[in-house]
C-alpha cells in the first residue's frame, strides 16, 4: 500500500523528529532508546503516532515510514556511509520503489517484479551494496541519492541536527 493519502499530514513534534531521524538511519527501536535515553514503550508509541500523522497503515514497514517521513520532509535524509553513492540499475531501482511502497513482501516482490523467493537475498544484497544496515535505511540513502524523487540533502530543513547515533 502506497503512502500516498489526500488528508493532510500531522506535523511532527521535536521528539518526534528526533527518533524519526534515528529511524530512518536505520537504527531499532531498542536502540533508538537507548540514544534517546527513554523507555522502549516510549520510541514504540512515538512511531506508531507518526504512522498515524502520516497515514501509514498501523503495520506499515519501517521502510514504508521512513519513506513518508522523508517525502513529506519531517527530518532529511541520513548522510551517505561511504564518500560515494550507491549504483544502481533499473531492477535495483524498482527494488527500491516497491520496499519504500509496500510493506508485505509479496507486494513487493510482485511491484518489483522478480519472483518472492528471491525477494530477501535481493534486498539483502541491495542493502549491503548501499552500505546500509536495513532496509529503513535504504530508503533513507535513496531519498539522500534523489532515488526517491525529491531534493534529496536538502528535505526538511527544520528538522533537527542528526542524532547521535546516526552515523555507525
Amino acid at each position: 500500500m502506497a503512502t500516498t493519502h489526500a488528508a493532510p499530514i500531522t506535523p511532527l513534534t521535536a521528539a518526534q523528529k528526533r527518533i524519526a531521524a534515528h529511524l530512518v538511519c536505520g537504527l531499532t527501536n531498542s536502540e533508538i532508546a537507548g540514544e534517546e535515553h527513554l523507555a522502549q514503550d516510549t520510541v514504540s508509541s512515538h512511531i506508531r503516532v507518526m504512522r498515524q500523522n502520516l497515514h501509514c497503515p498501523p503495520r506499515a514497514s519501517r521502510a514504508l515510514l521512513a519513506h513518508a517521513l522523508l517525502s513529506h520532509q519531517q527530518v532529511p535524509p541520513p548522510p551517505p556511509e561511504q564518500d560515494r553513492a550507491f549504483e544502481t540499475d533499473e531492477d535495483d531501482k524498482r527494488l527500491v520503489r516497491a520496499i519504500a511502497e509496500h510493506s508485505s513482501p509479496a507486494d513487493i516482490a510482485r511491484a518489483a517484479g522478480i519472483p518472492a523467493g528471491e525477494l530477501r537475498n535481493r534486498t539483502d544484497g541491495l542493502v549491503r551494496r548501499a552500505g546500509a544496515d536495513n532496509a529503513a535505511h535504504l530508503i533513507g540513502l535513496a531519498h539522500a541519492q534523489g532515488l526517491l524523487g525529491g531534493e534529496g540533502t536538502a528535505a526538511a530543513a527544520q528538522a533537527p541536527t542528526e542524532p547521535v547515533g546516526a552515523m555507525r
